[in-house]
């Protein structure tokens, strides 16, 4: 047999050796091309979830101050969280609870809040004292503050509360100018926020709102009657959404989107309150929904009236404030001649 020779078969067996070689780099390299695309994400998902992610970048965090508990007062701005209205506006807002020992103004003014809520007394009270707050709408266009008394004792005039025990909110401006008025002798204790003393003394006086504890006691089944302060013709813009002045000028769009979503807001709530006041109860479970379906009904006058009948939400009168900065001066409960136009604008509402 002839011998094949030895330089023959070693060239053969490189030749195998390196076609194999090839096959197995081909395959590795399919195989991590495959694991590759497989790592990708998928492009159908990709560009709602980077959407959605950079959207959320984009919101501004803005702080809302309640003035009180979450009630229907506030209707307009739980409506634009609600209803999405803030958000489209840019904003990522949060709404924070007050209540008799939460000074809102004062958290609004140091910054710890962006928005907040005042009595236009109380702005041109707090300015007096050098807090640089600043209304920018005025919300309710008149004033639903009340002493409220048990049904049966027939209150028709100011000196039929005289002697009488007053669960009251210290510095509120209209109950103190009523008191100096009239020269009242009552026997005040501050509010603890809850209706029971109130109930325990039938002679007694309540210090609130027209539009809401007379409406939350008939759900217990409490025939109350409101004696209105703004019957002494005291009658400023009783909530009013304020800011500081700093927050003012160094964000003015985004005052103008917050306003714009809160006129949304309040437009949405009056035609569908029980939706909103399901939301607004989870932040105030002492409230029952059926009694925000009321006070609802009995703000809309308050909110859609006077002014902003013809000229739109949230519209203020230098008339106003200096009418009552003048009430104010007559009873002692101002020292100074505070310039209304530093205590409030329209600049920002919504045209």
């Amino acid at each position: 047999m002839k011998k094949t020779p030895i330089k023959f078969l070693l060239m053969i067996i490189l030749a195998v050796v390196v076609l194999a070689g090839c096959g197995n780099n081909k395959a590795s390299n399919n195989a991590a091309a495959t694991a590759s695309e497989s790592s990708k994400p998928s492009e159908a998902a990709s560009p709602s979830e980077s959407a959605s992610q950079e959207a959320a970048k984009e919101l501004r965090k803005v702080t809302v101050q309640l003035g009180w508990f979450a009630e229907p007062e506030y209707g307009g701005d739980y409506a634009a969280l609600v209803k999405g209205y803030f958000a489209e506006e840019g904003l990522d807002v949060t709404i924070k609870s007050g209540g008799p020992k939460v000074n809102g103004r004062q958290i609004v003014a140091t910054g710890n809040a962006d928005f907040g809520f005042a009595k236009a007394d109380t702005v041109l009270q707090n300015r007096e004292e050098g807090l640089p707050i600043v209304a920018v709408a005025g919300v309710l266009q008149s004033s639903p503050q009340a002493l409220i008394f048990h049904k049966d004792q027939n209150i028709k005039t100011f000196e039929d509360l005289n002697g009488r025990t007053a669960f009251f909110v210290p510095g509120v401006p209209a109950y103190e100018y009523v008191k100096k008025k009239y020269n009242l002798k009552l026997k005040e204790q501050v509010t603890d926020g809850t209706l029971v003393r109130f109930l325990a003394d039938k002679t007694s006086l309540l210090h609130g709102f027209a539009t809401s504890e007379p409406i939350t006691l008939k759900e217990q089944g409490i025939e109350a009657e409101p004696f209105l302060l703004s019957e002494s013709g005291y009658d400023p813009y009783e909530i009013t959404i304020i800011t500081s002045e700093s927050f003012l000028k160094n964000n003015p769009e985004i005052v103008k989107a917050y306003l714009r979503a809160v006129k949304k807001g309040w437009a949405y709530y009056f035609d569908h309150a029980e939706e909103i006041n399901v939301r607004i109860n989870e932040d105030n479970k002492d409230l029952p929904v059926a009694a925000m379906n009321e006070q609802a009904i009995a703000y809309k006058p308050y909110v859609t009236g006077g002014d902003a009948a013809t000229e739109g939400f949230g519209v203020m009168k230098e008339s106003r404030w200096e009418e009552n900065k003048k009430q104010l001066l007559e009873v002692g409960l101002l020292k100074k001649d505070v310039d209304v136009n530093e205590a409030f604008t329209t600049e920002y509402l919504p045209k």
